[in-house]
């Protein structure tokens, strides 16, 4: 994020803090019933966002950025579905899989390009595929996390689903010649920090400041 300008910064300071919001509403206390609730109101938050003034602090801060980078609303509503679909433990298959990244991780790829200046269906193309690899990796670390929760997202074998998280971040990379790849410069060096935690993760290791370092270097040098 601190590699954009002041007010592309902001606007995604400001994704990323509406996201939380509505992530913490499904991974909160509360029974089921409850959290449901509770993303409805964020589904009204959103509405007043596009369509009146909303009391929400969060959203309320979020409402000139949706409006100056124009944000599409139905990203949002389509991540508080996504969130929706962990309030019920369940098995999930590849496709419901694929869906539930669609909407919790495409979704914030789809709002971050107008952020980053970049558009175009190569670029969307790009955040889709991107988000779906980061949700894999996300799944693979927080996989004892979500267990004790209840949730069980593999709809395959651990080392199957690592190695199918690997090829989506390949696939993701390989998408790059052609797009503009200065604008989408914090989501190269995204994947790169990403494809370095999932090889931490598959050996059972932490991911240490100089990891982070390289892969940041890696980024900045694969978005030149």
């Amino acid at each position: 994020m601190r590699l954009l300008p002041r007010a592309r910064r902001e606007a995604l300071f400001a994704l990323y803090d509406i996201a939380r919001a509505i992530d913490d509403v499904a991974d909160g206390p509360g029974s089921a019933m409850e959290r449901r609730a509770g993303l409805e109101r964020w589904r009204r938050q959103v509405a007043a966002i596009y369509e009146g003034t909303p009391d929400d602090p969060v959203a309320l801060a979020f409402r000139p950025h949706a409006h100056a980078f124009g944000l599409p609303r139905a990203e949002l509503d389509a991540l508080i579905d996504g969130q929706a679909m962990d309030l019920e433990p369940q098995k999930f298959d590849e496709a419901l899989f694929v869906l539930y990244c669609r909407r919790v991780a495409g979704t914030i790829g789809m709002l971050s390009l107008p952020i980053f200046g970049a558009s175009g269906e190569g670029a969307h193309r790009y955040a889709l595929a991107l988000g779906e690899a980061l949700q894999r990796v996300n799944v693979l670390r927080d996989i004892d996390e979500d267990a004790a929760r209840g949730r069980d997202y593999l709809p395959e074998p651990r080392d199957a689903f690592a190695a199918r998280a690997a090829e989506k971040l390949a696939a993701a990379r390989a998408m790059l010649p052609g797009l503009d790849r200065h604008a989408l410069r914090p989501a190269i060096v995204m994947g790169e920090l990403y494809a370095t935690l999932l090889a931490r993760v598959r050996a059972g290791r932490r991911l240490s400041r100089l990891d982070k370092l390289v892969a940041v270097l890696r980024g900045l040098w694969a978005s030149r």
